[in-house]
């Protein structure tokens, strides 16, 4: 895994992304789909920098932790499915980070779980398991990326996702229009 961190990961980094399930080869730039969140005078702005990443992998865990702390994310980390949904009912993070393939419990169980008791955090799903898109489509994923990861388009999705609004989230996740998004893992 290529590990990038600070100011190498520019809010300018381009990424693919499909829009839907019937154009999956539709290129749209990231500022289109992840646009920087609205200024806000400092005092009224919220900090949104918890992250919870559940993956099972020591390597690709302390990583990706590194990265985020770098970018100034506060990171909890869980190995498995069950102290995953242990630590997101405990810590209220504002994004979590989940792998599929965890002992204990699968990331789509963990996932379930977390849903049901904290159902506007929103979810980015990070798996080296073939053919998942569609399931996590079916279940209201915020986006979902296969591994190797591409570190940048990561990033940036978390930065969008973790500091929208809750109102905001409600209004994206409950639009009859909206789509998991796929995150390109490739340096194109």
């Amino acid at each position: 895994m290529k590990l990038q961190t600070g100011n190498n990961l520019s809010t300018s980094t381009e990424f693919k992304m499909t829009q839907t399930l019937t154009r999956p080869n539709e290129v749209t730039s990231a500022s289109a789909l992840f646009p920087p969140p609205a200024q806000q005078p400092k005092a009224l702005q919220a900090v949104h920098n918890h992250i919870l990443i559940a993956e099972d992998d020591s390597l690709v865990r302390g990583g990706l932790a590194a990265v985020l702390e770098c970018e100034g994310f506060v990171v909890d980390e869980a190995e498995n499915g069950s102290e995953a949904v242990s630590l997101g009912i405990r810590n209220s993070p504002d994004l979590i980070l989940l792998d599929l393939n965890m002992p204990n419990m699968d990331g789509w169980t963990a996932f379930g779980k977390l849903d049901r008791v904290r159902p506007l955090v929103p979810v980015i799903v990070i798996t080296a398991r073939p053919h998942q898109y569609q399931e996590a489509v079916r279940l209201g994923v915020d986006a979902f990326m296969e591994k190797p990861l591409n570190l940048p388009v990561l990033v940036r999705a978390i930065k969008y996702l973790a500091s929208e609004s809750e109102n905001r989230h409600v209004r994206r996740i409950t639009n009859r229009a909206f789509v998991t998004r796929w995150l390109d893992n490739t340096d194109e």
